[in-house]
């Protein structure tokens, strides 16, 4: 019986060492490739991609099934701070895919040594600069009001987030509320010199809520109220309005988008106080 029993252990002790072999044989790590999304990539050439894939730190010959792909998504968004990844997919037997586009400049913010942190649209710092200038085809200049603190901004450096005390989703829901209303990130640095955001207690409610207070280069002054609510269908209603509004004017009136008592989204030409 004794002897029955060691010769069974030894049969499934075989099959387990012999299984375990075929699992780093067949399903170790060995090949990892970029899938890039964005058109005329930063990260095109052989040189770049393979300086990305070196970056993520992979577990080479570790079976696909145990791989660590978020600690590979942070590896590599750090150490590259215009790529975005979007997930990494596993591709039997032995390979990894990581499907990703190159994040895109849209804001410049001041930090508290009179440089600039240079961010996309998930507030990621992709740069720092000494000086900024908004222009059409650069950063839009970035206020945020005085109750606003950026939680990480003595820490925070090239490849982190920052971290904000309020209106943190507000913030990132700005862009892709334009992108909504057909206006990529190049044509909305092309539209606003400088997004401000602000509180204000909404005489309706008697609560203190956000606002975008938006500059266009010709210095027209736009208010989007209550920005957290239907923010997508308050800057359509902006942007059809500020097409046909007279930028001499600017000095005179400002545009402003509200949403009556009755629930409707309307832009108001008003005076300049």
């Amino acid at each position: 019986m004794k002897k029955k029993l060691i010769i069974t252990f030894s049969i499934l002790g075989g099959i387990i060492v012999l299984l375990v072999i075929l699992l780093f044989t067949l399903f170790g790590l060995r090949n990892v490739s970029l899938d890039l999304r964005t058109y005329n990539s930063i990260f095109s050439s052989t040189e770049a991609q393979e300086s990305v894939i070196e970056s993520g730190n992979f577990a080479y010959n570790m079976p696909i099934f145990f791989q660590d792909k978020q600690a590979y998504i942070d590896n590599l968004e750090k150490a590259n701070p215009y790529l975005k990844v979007i997930n990494i997919e596993s591709k039997f037997p032995n390979s990894l895919i990581v499907k990703c586009v190159d994040r895109e400049e849209l804001f410049a913010i001041k930090m508290a040594d009179d440089k600039y942190f240079i961010l996309d649209e998930d507030l990621k710092v992709l740069n720092i600069v000494n000086s900024f200038t908004s222009t059409q085809t650069n950063a839009i200049l970035l206020v945020l009001d005085d109750n606003i603190n950026i939680n990480n901004i003595l820490s925070a450096e090239v490849g982190d987030f920052l971290e904000l005390s309020d209106a943190q989703n507000l913030l990132e829901s700005f862009s892709p509320s334009l992108k909504l209303n057909n206006r990529n990130t190049a044509e909305q640095k092309a539209l606003f010199e400088s997004v401000y955001v602000k509180y204000r207690t909404n005489p309706l409610t008697a609560k203190s809520e956000p606002y975008f207070e938006l500059y266009d280069f010709a210095g027209v002054k736009m208010s989007v109220m209550e920005a957290e609510d239907s923010l997508t269908l308050k800057l359509n209603c902006l942007l059809a309005v500020h097409a046909v509004f007279n930028p001499a004017d600017a000095n005179i009136y400002e545009l402003r988008v509200l949403k009556n008592s009755n629930g409707e989204i309307f832009c108001h030409q008003t005076q300049k106080s």
